[in-house]
């Protein structure tokens, strides 16, 4: 019976250590934990926002898609090695850039090619080209890079190109920006991609 008593003590105490945490998140018994990310702590836990995991929300979750609505163009090359890009038109201001954007997949397979473009555009005077992108462009694939171009739109001849430089639409550390910046000093280039996120 004595044997009894003390195994019903024992398995009380260890009951009572296993429920120690209550459903009120501020008792005495339940261990505070650091939420990162924007985490709340509630009901002795974390509660993550979207995009995160983790017992304390530290852990990204991959998304299901990065989606770009807007690219704005700031940088680019004002001339073709120090020629107009449009070296046929004898007036200097006519033979600036008609500037648009492709994006191309990491197997150059054009994804989004824009429908417009900007007549006699110059780079540096602190004018923004934006391309709002309808529909958005979704991308599902983050292993590999994505290359954005610019191009000099010609009524004439062939389109020319340039000047491009590639992106990653995620990594597991970036902590879901709102812009992706794509930028390269010796590409004279420089774009802002605004992008949203699906899990």
């Amino acid at each position: 019976m004595r044997s009894q008593i003390i195994k019903l003590i024992i398995l009380s105490i260890l009951t009572a250590t296993y429920f120690g945490c209550s459903s009120d998140s501020d008792s005495d018994d339940c261990e505070t934990i650091t939420c990162l990310n924007g985490g709340t702590f509630v009901d002795c836990e974390c509660d993550c926002p979207e995009g995160y995991t983790g017992n304390n929300c530290s852990t990204q979750v991959t998304p299901s898609k990065v989606i770009i609505t807007k690219a704005t163009v700031k940088v680019f090359p004002n001339t073709n090695n120090g020629d107009f890009w449009d070296a046929a038109i004898p007036d200097a201001e006519d033979a600036l850039p008609d500037i648009y954007i492709t994006i191309q997949d990491s197997n150059l397979n054009t994804i989004y090619d824009s429908p417009t473009f900007y007549e006699n555009a110059i780079s540096g005077e602190g004018t923004f080209f934006e391309f709002t992108l309808t529909p958005s462009l979704e991308l599902t694939a983050f292993d590999n890079p994505f290359l954005l171009n610019i191009w000099d739109y010609d009524t004439t001849g062939e389109d020319d190109f340039m000047t491009s430089f590639g992106f990653f639409a995620y990594t597991s550390n970036n902590s879901f920006p709102d812009v992706i910046t794509v930028v390269s000093q010796s590409n004279e280039i420089l774009i802002d991609l605004e992008v949203t996120y699906e899990w």
